[in-house]
Order: structure tokens, then sequence, then C-alpha cells
């Protein structure tokens, strides 16, 4: 396992905050990336729920990237890491989907708003859009626990097609005892309270009032010196998504006990990454992960929020080319042995 030198990464963050507050200052600050334009497949799962999935880069790629988005968000939210990666490597292919009841996909029944049937949504993405090729998964948050769902549900895919896997704030379980950065009491009355008020928004949206989205849900994603416009972009995904799909899911994060699905990886390379200022998924969870795959490169963003791929967007490009390329190295040396 290697972890960055907290002090050196710290500096280069530091150095990028500058150059950031020089470009707001100058008024040309880099806006967020724009949706890409990609090869918009339907894929239906097994309870015919409807997956819009896009496919983005060569239609005959050396290896495909699948990107995995987290709870209350949507594919968007790795626009950056698709003009990254094909910007990079016009060889591959990159494939996003949203999960069922998130962005533009089919909602979902209640007792079907899982992560165990994320993971079968997930293989069945896999089967129809990237059926022939070597394989590298990245799941953000939710994404990644769907990950960790399909490794415990098919491990025999973990090795000759899925070759990479990369965790981005994410966490392999002990989600229950997390306080989104409060005191331990108020995180509790918090966490008593979030069923009553979901259940609350989805009867006011039923009555045609929308979810409220606001200074809160900034607050848990993002650190303090995120740029306003990924904000912005983030918060309009959080506000698209229904008070159903809220209030449908959050239950499935206190079942999230995933640390053995994860011995499925120990013959793949991994990235683990993780910005140490998360208060959904704090830095311990992603070290657990690490912990769990000692091989796995384990990268912590200093100041970086949940929403590592926007804050970090670059480095976290970087690192997923960096996995793939390992994927790929690996792949071949076990061809030639």
């Amino acid at each position: 396992m290697r972890t960055r030198p907290l002090a050196a990464a710290g500096l280069a963050a530091l150095a990028a905050g500058a150059v950031v507050a020089r470009r707001r200052a100058a008024g040309r600050t880099p806006a967020p990336a724009a949706p890409p334009q990609g090869r918009v497949r339907t894929v239906t799962t097994e309870d015919g729920v409807a997956l819009h999935v896009e496919v983005f880069g060569a239609e005959r790629p050396t290896a495909t990237v699948v990107l995995a988005h987290g709870y209350v968000q949507s594919s968007r939210l790795w626009a950056g890491q698709v003009h990254d990666l094909l910007d990079a490597r016009p060889d591959l292919a990159v494939v996003t989907y949203d999960h069922r009841g998130h962005g533009a996909s089919g909602a979902t029944t209640r007792e079907k708003a899982t992560l165990e049937q994320l993971g079968r949504d997930l293989a069945r993405v896999l089967d129809e859009v990237a059926p022939d090729g070597p394989v590298v998964l990245a799941g953000h948050s939710m994404g990644g626990m769907t990950l960790m769902a399909l490794a415990e549900q098919r491990p025999d895919l973990f090795g000759d097609r899925v070759v990479g896997a990369a965790f981005v704030g994410t966490s392999s379980g002990g989600l229950d005892a997390v306080t989104y950065g409060l005191p331990a009491p108020v995180a509790r009355v918090v966490k008593k309270l979030l069923p009553v008020l979901n259940e609350r928004a989805v009867r006011a949206e039923a009555a045609g009032r929308p979810r409220a989205v606001g200074a809160m849900d900034r607050w848990l994603i993002f650190s303090a010196a995120a740029d306003p416009a990924d904000v912005q972009v983030a918060m309009d995904v959080h506000r698209a998504c229904s008070a159903e799909t809220v209030a449908a899911f959050l239950p499935t994060f206190s079942d999230h006990d995933r640390v053995t699905a994860l011995r499925a990886l120990t013959e793949v390379p991994v990235l683990v990454t993780v910005g140490d200022a998360d208060r959904l998924c704090p830095l311990e969870h992603s070290r657990a992960i690490a912990d769990a795959l000692p091989t796995a490169e384990f990268v912590v963003h200093p100041g970086a929020g949940h929403m590592v791929q926007l804050e970090r967007r670059a480095e976290v490009s970087r690192d997923l080319l960096a996995l793939l390329d390992r994927a790929l190295a690996s792949t071949s040396a076990a061809r030639t042995a």
C-alpha cells in the first residue's frame, strides 16, 4: 500500500488553491465540465427498470471504464473524469449510468432500493454495454458500495474481466457510526429524525412541493474551499433527485457491511481515494478498505470533502489513468506468463 505523504500533498493542495483563488479574483475560474455527448443506451434490469446509460469514446476500445455515481446524485457528476480520461486515452470507452431512481433512469420500488439490487443492476450494465475486453470499475460513495455488492455476488468477474477497481470516497461498512462531523449526541438525534423528515418530504412532493435542498446538503458533501460553480452543479443534481428516492435508499446503508466482499479484489489493482474532510464517508472508512487490500494504492486529498472527484478533479482523473495503466499491464503480464 502506498499512501502519499500528507505534508507534500498539503503543499500541492495549497498551491492549487492559490491558483484557483487567483483565477477567481481575475474572473477566470474554470467552469465545471459540461456533460459530454455520449451514445445513449437503455439497459433494462431483471425487474423491468430502464437504466439510462451513456457510452463515450472508442467504439472498439482497448479497455472500458465504468463509472458509478453516489446516492442522490447522477452520472452528470462524473463529467470531468469522462473528459479527462478520453482526452488522455481516446482508445478507451467510458461508460456512465444512472442508478435506478436517480438521474434519467426509471423509478424503483422500495423493496428494490438496496445495494444488493444495485450490484445486480451493475452486472446487467456490464453484460449489455461492456461484454468484451478488460473493464475497470470506479465507484463514488454509493457507487463504490455497489462495486462491493457486485464483488459479493459475482467474485468470478474480478480478474479475467474486471481488471481494476477504484473506490472513491466510499465505505465498506459501519456507516451507522458516522457523525457527519457533528457532536455524537447531535448526530444521533439527526439520524432518528432523517426517516421522519424524508417521509414528510415524500408527502410534500406528492402534493406538488419540491424537496428542499440547501446549505446543509452543501456542508455535508463539500469542503469550505470548494469552487462555487462545482457546488452549484452538484446542488442542481441533488434537487433533481426525488424525495421518494432519498427515502427509499436511506435504510440500505445501515445494512452495508462488505469488508469480506473485498477479497474478490485481492488479485486486481485497486485505487482507494478520499478527501480528509469527507463528512459522509470519513477518511477512516477508506483506510479500512485499503487495509483489507494491502496492495491497493491509497491516496488522501487534504482539505477535500465528499465530492473529491469534483474538488480534486485533475488528481482523481490522473490516478484513474494510472490505475488503468497498472491494470492493463497486469493483465498483459498474466497472459504472457
